[in-house]
């Protein structure tokens, strides 16, 4: 099997493999040729070749969404990563797991008036989860006492040192490239990892010269949660409102979603975009409340509001539960929790069903006709 001669290339196409990320989009360029030559010469790999970068982004993480796995873009230097940059957003908003692999300009030809040249590192900074800047291996040891690099006073020999500051070069990179990858693996989210290769970019070698270190992914525990003074607050709260936004179908088992909707005091509101139905639940939010009096929102109003799922788009619900506050917010979700209504104060990172398969067999049904009138409510407008 062939292989890019540059280390660089080397580790991260290596560490890519042994982190399962498998699928790889590629992008047109030279800058990118050493990881292009590395990801297609290995059959591990299912490659992709779409020209416009835009496209080849969203593609990538169209991928990532169906699969729940990182998947991998792999463009040029230059703005041509900036094009990844609307599909990076909406990975970072969505949590859904996308790296971005960029070649870049050695250093010493960075601002300098080159074509095709931008500063690169950390150009995703506002929205992504994890930045690696890796540093380039050295060129000709005979010359890379040229290039900037400290100097290793304990010998003066040119080639020990040489190793020495490439090894040292090595280490740090592999240590970045883990982190990054566990990062979009752990936490479901765009990583960028911006590597300088120096030319030549498409010399080829049989064999490797590296053989990186992989740094497992270690999942943090679980914070300790009390179900029993939850299940308290919400057994004793007569007006109890769940809002669901974006999820993946199937997310939540239907015996839960079950359990909530023979309450009468909780009345759920899905998003279309929930992927969850019920002939209990409200699913056209705008529809019920766009033409509610003061008094009828008041009526509303919940003591306490519990979240689950990614974005709400309705503008009414984000309104009026600002206004109407409830004395509680709970959000549910292994992700990022928004404060959209501003009074958030539970948030539970972890699997949706975890928490429900705790928490609901301590609950009871309390008497409230807050979920018979909203939806009675509901079907007389229809």
């Amino acid at each position: 099997m062939k292989y890019p001669k540059i280390p660089l290339a080397q580790t991260i196409i290596q560490l890519c493999k042994a982190k399962n990320i498998q699928h790889i989009v590629l992008s047109p360029g030279s800058r990118n040729a050493p990881l292009t030559i590395g990801f297609t010469y290995d059959p591990f790999f299912k490659c992709y070749s779409l020209v416009d970068e835009r496209c080849a982004a969203f593609f990538a993480l169209g991928i990532a969404q169906q699969i729940h796995q990182p998947v991998a873009v792999v463009c040029t230097s230059g703005s041509a990563l900036l094009n990844y940059y609307p599909a990076v957003a909406e990975a970072f908003y969505s949590n859904i797991p996308l790296v971005v692999l960029s070649a870049d300009r050695p250093k010493h030809l960075v601002g300098i008036g080159d074509g095709q040249t931008i500063n690169q590192e950390s150009v995703y900074k506002n929205h992504i989860l994890y930045s690696a800047n890796l540093t380039e291996d050295l060129r000709d040891e005979n010359k890379w006492v040229n290039e900037a690099i400290p100097v290793i006073k304990s010998t003066n020999n040119i080639h020990e040192k040489y190793l020495i500051v490439q090894q040292d070069i090595q280490e740090k990179n592999e240590l970045e490239i883990n982190k990054a990858l566990n990062v979009s693996i752990s936490k479901k989210g765009p990583v960028h990892i911006n590597s300088p290769f120096n030319e030549p970019l498409y010399d080829r070698v049989e064999t490797l010269s590296v053989n990186p270190k992989v740094v497992p992914l270690v999942l943090k525990q679980t914070e300790a949660i009390d179900y029993t003074a939850l299940a308290k607050d919400w057994n004793t709260s007569k007006r109890k409102l769940v809002l669901v936004g974006v999820n993946e179908p199937n997310a939540v088992e239907q015996q839960y979603l079950d359990l909530l909707a023979q309450d009468p005091s909780v009345l759920v509101m899905t998003e279309t975009t929930s992927n969850i139905h019920h002939k209990r639940f409200i699913p056209s939010i705008d529809k019920l409340i766009g033409a509610l009096s003061e008094h009828e929102f008041e009526a509303l109003k919940p003591e306490i509001l519990l979240t689950f799922g990614g974005l709400i788009v309705s503008k009414k619900i984000k309104k009026f539960l600002r206004v109407f506050q409830p004395k509680q917010h709970w959000h549910v979700g292994e992700h990022t929790a928004n404060d959209t209504f501003f009074i958030l104060n539970h948030v539970f990172k972890l699997p949706l069903n975890n928490f429900f398969s705790r928490f609901l067999p301590k609950t009871t049904s309390i008497e409230s006709d807050y979920n018979s009138f909203w939806l009675h409510e509901m079907n007389s407008e229809t």
